[in-house]
């Protein structure tokens, strides 16, 4: 399975949000509300090595997934805490 595009959303304090994570780009734009707010490059770490474990299964997408949805929510914490 290869998996080019990974998306997470989640809703914090009523306000919808997602991350989109590019795989060929290596960088996450972060959404509020459908509206892009960011993007970024994605962390090294992000995924661990499971990116360079081969092939991708299901489990390495679920695992892909709670990794940007992870970054998504510090995202949001972050970005509440500036305002």
């Amino acid at each position: 399975m290869k998996i080019t595009t990974v998306r997470a959303g989640a809703h914090i304090e009523g306000v919808h949000w997602v991350a989109e994570y590019a795989e060929e780009a290596h960088e996450i734009r972060l959404f509020r509300e459908g509206q892009e707010v960011d993007v970024h490059n994605a962390p090294s770490t992000l995924f661990g090595d499971e990116e360079n474990s081969g092939s991708k299964n299901t489990a390495d997408h679920r695992a892909m997934e709670a990794a940007v949805l992870a970054y998504l929510r510090r995202f949001v914490a972050e970005h509440d805490a500036e305002e």
